[in-house]
């Protein structure tokens, strides 16, 4: 009679937790699709509650043109993400004493001449406090090796003096890429690969060599003032380490245990590389290449990804053994704010779903639709906008002004994230109000041949 008693508390109790997981299954797939639905979100969503595989579901399509769905098993760039692997792989070379994380640069490259390269150590190039620019002047189309790239970094003059504070460089993480292969002997891919991929089994992770074909990979999309266009998939052609690789958000979660477990690195330079170095936010400090922030008491490891059609994001939450991973193929998705809903309600905190209904219907501007005409000087001081037209455009039955969609609140139309910009519309004018900012554009009409 005991063991029927045990035994039958068991499965009661069982059957709570299988409720509860469902539940949480449920909610979690609501939030993803309320996304799907309203801004057109396109990727794959993995949650693991308490080291355990809670939920993972892929939604949109991997190729239009075909229309294959993507899956859990569709490989997505993951952009700056892949900063991760490459402060991984500098660390590996530390506890290997190939580098001295407090060596300043020329060390390791020993042809930099710029009058910063005794200046700039490693640490300051990992924790982005280098005083580099964002950018090095690397284009689109560029198709440049590592060393290629460092002359163009040479170029450029410092912010600031190198440890004064953080600021973004993604300038200072190409001088990474160099020193990977200088100190390795071998190529960034080759270190990546023999180093973390494989003894990881990262089965759907790699790195992209120029424009060579990858199988599995979700095409990017987006929104442009053009309409739908197909994108490239990385932010250049040429070697990479600050946005080179492509993955999944199971091989993502793959890789931050490798991490954890001491399978790369031993716990020494595993808790070098999640030690808060430097402030970069009110309650957000920087590791080495990954970030640390607070939401209340619970600490958050985040890295995040942006492409030109391609988003992603990761968040680890070391003391309770969660993760959310989201890869997208949709440049035009909100995916901080799908994450931020995924993680309240993982934590059983209440949602407002985004709402087909609070969309602006296209219908109801179909005189309106078109080409805009505004002062450019205004539009570059008050929006950021750098040409002198916008277009108010439909896009799969949605409004966008350009590449943003709207939302219609009775009175006007604004972005669907914030009311900071309204728009209204008096005969053929354009009245745009941004934070009380009025600039005013004309429809543009195309001639027409007469014969």
């Amino acid at each position: 009679m005991k063991h029927v008693f045990i035994i039958t508390f068991l499965l009661y109790n069982l059957n709570i937790v299988f409720c509860q997981d469902f539940s949480l299954v449920q909610k979690l797939n609501s939030v993803s699709e309320a996304y799907e639905k309203v801004y057109g979100f396109s990727g794959t969503v993995k949650v693991v509650i308490d080291h355990n595989d809670t939920f993972e579901k892929s939604y949109g399509f991997a190729n239009r043109s075909f229309e294959i769905k993507n899956t859990p098993k569709t490989r997505f760039s993951i952009n700056s993400i892949s900063k991760t692997f490459t402060a991984t792989a500098v660390l590996v070379l530390v506890e290997h004493g190939r580098i001295d994380i407090k060596a300043p640069v020329k060390r390791y490259i020993p042809g930099l001449k710029a009058s910063w390269a005794d200046s700039i150590t490693v640490h300051h190039l990992l924790t982005h406090t280098s005083g580099l620019p964002r950018e090095s002047g690397v284009q689109p189309h560029h198709e440049l090796t590592f060393q290629e790239q460092v002359e163009l970094v040479e170029k450029q003059s410092l912010l600031f003096t190198p440890g004064e504070r953080y600021e973004y460089s993604n300038a200072g993480i190409i001088l990474l890429g160099a020193i990977i292969e200088n100190m390795s002997g071998m190529s960034y891919r080759e270190f990546i690969v023999e180093n973390i991929i494989q003894p990881l089994n990262l089965s759907n992770t790699g790195y992209y060599n120029g424009r060579n074909v990858i199988s599995n990979l979700a095409v990017p999309y987006r929104i442009t003032s053009n309409g739908l266009e197909f994108t490239q998939r990385s932010k250049h052609y040429g070697d990479n380490a600050g946005g080179g690789l492509y993955s999944t958000p199971s091989d993502l979660f793959r890789f931050v245990e490798g991490l954890e477990n001491y399978s790369i690195l031993s716990k020494k330079y595993v808790d070098m590389m999640f030690q808060s170095h430097v402030k970069s936010g009110d309650s957000d400090f920087e590791g080495y290449a990954w970030s640390i922030k607070y939401f209340g008491d619970e600490k958050l490891y985040f890295a995040a990804g942006s492409g030109y059609g391609t988003k992603s994001v990761i968040i680890r939450m070391p003391e309770s053994g969660n993760f959310i991973g989201i890869t997208s193929n949709w440049g035009n998705t909100p995916i901080l704010q799908l994450l931020s809903d995924l993680y309240l309600t993982i934590k059983n905190k209440d949602v407002a779903l985004p709402s087909e209904d609070e969309l602006a219907t296209p219908a109801f501007y179909k005189s309106q639709i078109g080409t805009y005409i505004f002062n450019k000087e205004e539009l570059t001081k008050h929006l950021g906008i750098k040409r002198a037209k916008i277009i108010l455009q439909e896009v799969n039955g949605r409004l966008f002004l350009d590449d943003e969609l709207l939302r219609d609140n009775g009175k006007y139309l604004t972005l669907t994230y914030t009311d900071e910009l309204k728009i209204e519309f008096k005969g053929d004018k354009m009245i745009i109000n941004m934070n009380d900012n009025i600039i005013e554009g004309i429809k543009q009409y195309r001639k027409t041949y007469k014969r």
